[in-house]
């Protein structure tokens, strides 16, 4: 007989069997090899400019949004398979080792985030917060604290179906702390949010699995979505059969598909810019790298670390959203449209373009914000420059030669 801890360590075992061949494809795909060059880059810059700050920036505020985020986001891996939810559901009680197990290797993998998180921002926080390498050291410390209050309660949360004002209040408190904790407020302040804490385990989130059952079905549809990521992410340099995208409506974005005709020679337009706003994350890579880039452009001084910034965030989302071509090709509805070969690429090629090209202009006038028409101007001749070099020439390429 199979024991709780033999089902664990399969189960972990199997998972990171798969992943180690992806993240190896990927290690050496020349996506890494971008990908690091940008980092070494943008690692020499960001010292530049940390030394460069004034006083009056926002370096607190920035660094509370970021790390709140971070800890309050506690995903945990169960590694639950639709089959437990017949099998294993009975018995429950038998599980609660296996649950612990799975709570604390998620615990590692995000202190491991934090960990390299709280490394990137020592720069930041030593130049703008506290320069003594001690308090440093106690923040990450506290950040930790922090993080393992967020997973207890979150394992909670998967008590009830309706979690959303348990998540928004444990998202309220951990964002006081951390706010607290960088502006330097007194002692007492932060003893005070940790009791506070204190008293929201012990009477508002342990209560709940006591007076709740465990929702098996949250679990697994929790760990289907992270799941999904990162076949998402290996997805980027190879082809990954396990990969299942969920259709969402989108009803409102969905209306900006109807600019394409009806006909044999768009209906591939149709088709991949419905996926783009429906299938999967498409669009969340898009929208999140859109974001960021305008955000970091309005952060950034005029001029050149601009135009770094959002030809970084051109590529990023090219190279994601080049996956779209596969999706709904090899098993899908792709396959029922009596239509030449050549419209199949051709209609990836418009959308992709055209989705690059909006990206572009939205970053371009990111840049004009700060009354720098002469930057905006490269800005808008870089990445739409980039977008059709990218979209007709090496995608066309690439995937035409795939077939």
């Amino acid at each position: 007989m199979v024991t709780v801890e033999q089902l664990w360590r399969a189960r972990c075992g199997h998972f990171w069997k798969i992943a180690v061949r992806y993240l190896r494809l990927l290690a050496n795909s020349g996506f890494m090899f971008s990908l690091y060059i940008f980092i070494v880059a943008g690692g020499v810059y960001y010292q530049r400019w940390v030394k460069g700050l004034s006083d009056a920036f926002p370096a607190e505020w920035l660094l509370t949004a970021a790390f709140s985020i971070l800890i309050a986001r506690t995903p945990i891996r169960t590694f639950i398979q639709p089959a437990d939810l017949v099998f294993l559901l009975p018995l429950e009680r038998e599980m609660t080792r296996y649950f612990k197990r799975a709570v604390l290797y998620s615990a590692l993998v995000q202190a491991i985030a934090i960990l390299f998180a709280w490394a990137i921002a020592m720069p930041l926080f030593l130049q703008t917060v506290d320069r003594r390498p001690a308090v440093y050291a106690v923040v990450l410390f506290l950040l930790f604290m922090v993080k393992a209050w967020n997973l207890d309660a979150a394992w909670r949360e998967h008590y009830v179906t309706e979690s959303l004002p348990y998540k928004g209040l444990r998202v309220a408190v951990t964002a006081a702390f951390i706010g607290f904790l960088l502006f330097k407020a007194p002692w007492w302040t932060l003893c005070l949010i940790f009791l506070i804490m204190v008293a929201l385990s012990l009477f508002v989130y342990h209560p709940l699995s006591k007076k709740h059952l465990l929702k098996w079905e949250v679990l697994l549809e929790n760990e289907d979505r992270q799941l999904a990521r990162f076949f998402r992410f290996a997805n980027l340099i190879t082809d990954v059969p396990a990969l299942r995208n969920r259709v969402k409506p989108r009803r409102l974005l969905s209306m900006w598909t109807d600019v394409f005709p009806f006909g044999q020679a768009s209906v591939f337009r149709l088709f991949y810019a419905k996926t783009f706003v429906r299938l999967g994350d498409y669009f969340g890579i898009w929208f999140r790298l859109t974001a960021v880039g305008a955000i970091l452009i309005l952060l950034l001084p005029d001029g050149w670390p601009q135009l770094v910034v959002a030809f970084m965030a051109m590529y990023l989302t090219a190279v994601q959203l080049l996956p779209m071509w596969r999706n709904g090709w090899e098993d899908g509805p792709a396959l029922w449209f009596p239509t030449a070969p050549f419209l199949r690429l051709r209609g990836f090629l418009t959308v992709l373009s055209l989705i690059l090209v909006a990206q572009s202009v939205i970053l371009s006038v990111a840049v004009a914000a700060g009354r720098n028409g002469e930057a905006a101007g490269w800005a808008l001749l870089i990445c739409v420059g980039f977008s059709v070099a990218f979209t007709y020439g090496y995608a066309a390429r690439k995937l035409g030669t795939a077939g």
